[in-house]
């Protein structure tokens, strides 16, 4: 049995945008590509699908179980979690 695999925050730009079979190809600021299988949610599915070519936008992403190197989306537009308030 796999542990949880933690979220990575990346600024992303869209390579292949989100089709109906929810996919899409990402790159990181960093170089790093992420085949993006899934969102977490509707809302996070509507986002992905608004992007289009070259878009450039924050993501938090999580590792998708099973073999390959895949990702769902688990939120748009943020690349942290909220800060708690001090």
């Amino acid at each position: 049995m796999g542990a949880q695999t933690a979220e990575r925050h990346e600024q992303c730009t869209v390579i292949t945008e989100y089709n109906a079979y929810g996919a899409m190809t990402m790159q990181s600021s960093r170089g790093k590509t992420y085949q993006i299988v899934g969102a977490a949610s509707q809302r996070v599915a509507r986002q992905l699908a608004a992007l289009t070519h070259n878009d450039e936008t924050p993501v938090s992403l999580r590792q998708a179980p099973g073999r390959g190197n895949t990702w769902y989306a688990v939120a748009v537009g943020t690349t942290a979690p909220a800060e708690p308030p001090r």
